[in-house]
């Protein structure tokens, strides 16, 4: 008979129990670990979500200014649109103007 150090040997038609135990609780750590894993990607992906639905609304926005701006630089370049960037941009006015102040806040 030979002597086998440092392992355990079952006895005839007994398997062995704890080499099965330590495979079955290596196989639920595992399978917990997969699964907080895929939990964590799912909340990282609502999450950029949520932020792709925001950039995209800021997108529109600044595309909404662009269309305006365009539209200004297109219009004829006179006297009137001069006055008109004048009053509006740098709040200067004719001197026969009524300017009236509102301190009330809205």
């Amino acid at each position: 008979m030979r002597e086998q150090f440092g392992t355990r040997t079952a006895k005839r038609g007994e398997p062995k129990k704890q080499s099965g135990f330590f495979v079955r609780v290596a196989f639920i750590a595992f399978v917990l670990f997969c699964l907080i894993t895929v939990f964590q990607i799912l909340t990282q992906i609502d999450s950029y979500q949520k932020e792709i639905a925001s950039v995209q609304g800021q997108i529109a926005s600044y595309q909404a200014q662009i269309d305006a701006m365009e539209m200004e630089l297109s219009e004829p370049f006179d006297n009137a649109a001069i006055r008109q960037a004048a009053r509006r941009k740098l709040n200067y006015s004719m001197p026969d103007d009524i300017i009236i102040y509102n301190d009330l806040s809205e």
